[in-house]
């Protein structure tokens, strides 16, 4: 069986908490994934056999993640939606799972100049993961985000750190996801 969980962050984190976080990361963990990719709106982009996304023009900060054989209906419902309305300088953050282990992290980002590094890190673990960011090619200001632990060969692990960083390396968003809150 599926689940999915969906988090939305409205509060910022403080200016001294966000000065006092630093996030190192071994090469291998930042390899792959950090180039933004950019794409047209309702253009299909492949996280992996069972995951694809999207990014609608319609609404504020509007995606979808669905299965391939469902992705043009959901997309097609999502025009309809109001997006996910995030706070400047944040990060909304979903996760899948599957037998008490999160398969996908997914989320959305705003941000008023540049593309975030948005980092994942499995619990129990110092260094973290580089998610891959998304964008509608020409708008600026949001995009969204995906992790796939599988392609990382992370596996049974139920709770990670989701952390935004700006260009100049401040921290502005941190969240904690989990199959078991």
């Amino acid at each position: 069986m599926t689940g999915h969980k969906t988090l939305r962050r409205a509060v910022l984190a403080g200016t001294a908490a966000a000065a006092a976080m630093v996030v190192l990361l071994p090469q291998g963990a930042q390899a792959g994934g950090m180039d933004l990719i950019e794409v047209d709106p309702y253009e299909a982009v492949v996280i992996n056999d069972a995951f694809v996304m999207g990014l609608l023009p319609e609404g504020d900060q509007n995606y979808v993640v669905s299965s391939p054989d469902s992705f043009d209906e959901n997309v097609e419902a999502a025009k309809g939606f109001p997006g996910s309305q995030i706070l400047p300088d944040s990060i909304g953050v979903g996760v899948y799972g599957e037998d008490d282990e999160i398969i996908l992290i997914e989320g959305v980002w705003r941000l008023d100049e540049g593309v975030p590094f948005i980092t994942v890190t499995p619990e129990g673990q110092d260094w973290g993961y580089g998610a891959q960011p998304v964008a509608l090619e020409d708008e600026d200001g949001w995009g969204t985000f995906y992790f796939d632990p599988a392609a990382w060969d992370v596996v049974g692990v139920d709770s990670y750190t989701i952390t935004a960083s700006d260009a100049d390396g401040e921290v502005f968003d941190e969240l904690e996801v989990s199959l078991n809150f």
